[in-house]
């Protein structure tokens, strides 16, 4: 008689690499939820007309991008849990609203009268320019990949 083995055999074991590609979707999606209840919680403390939009836009904007990814799931779209594009023009189009995005977190911070409007102004233009840089590295490396 055979002793009994414990644990999952070696070729039953799932890579890290697997792990984070199921898990992913789901951390982005609790992400976006909390950056909404964030932003109601902001606007329903705000002290001023600033704080009290850019809170409901946070909230706003976080559940409009939550709902597109799970509408963008369900329709099949495999690039649905990226935030790079690999399309040249795509590209081109994406780093001028960023940039936009960029200008106007920047003007917003330099306006602002209280803390939390100028931090959200700053944290707009830095997320802006780290997205920016990411495409950029994932368009040009994708290029490169594909020409070998």
């Amino acid at each position: 008689m055979e002793p009994m083995q414990e644990g999952p055999l070696p070729r039953d074991r799932v890579g890290f690499g697997e792990l984070w590609r199921w898990t992913a979707p789901w951390l982005f999606g609790a992400l976006l939820v909390v950056a909404a209840l964030v932003g109601l919680f902001a606007a329903s403390r705000a002290q001023d007309e600033g704080s009290y939009a850019i809170g409901f836009a946070t909230a706003g904007l976080s559940l409009l991008w939550l709902a597109w990814r799970i509408k963008s799931v369900f329709d099949g779209d495999p690039a649905a849990v990226s935030l790079l594009v690999e399309d040249s023009t795509a590209l081109v189009v994406l780093i001028l609203l960023l940039a936009a995005l960029a200008v106007a977190g920047l003007f917003l911070a330099a306006r602002a009268a209280a803390t939390l409007p100028e931090a959200a102004g700053y944290a707009l233009f830095l997320v802006s320019l780290a997205l920016i840089f990411a495409n950029l590295k994932h368009y040009f490396d994708r290029r490169e990949h594909d020409r070998r």
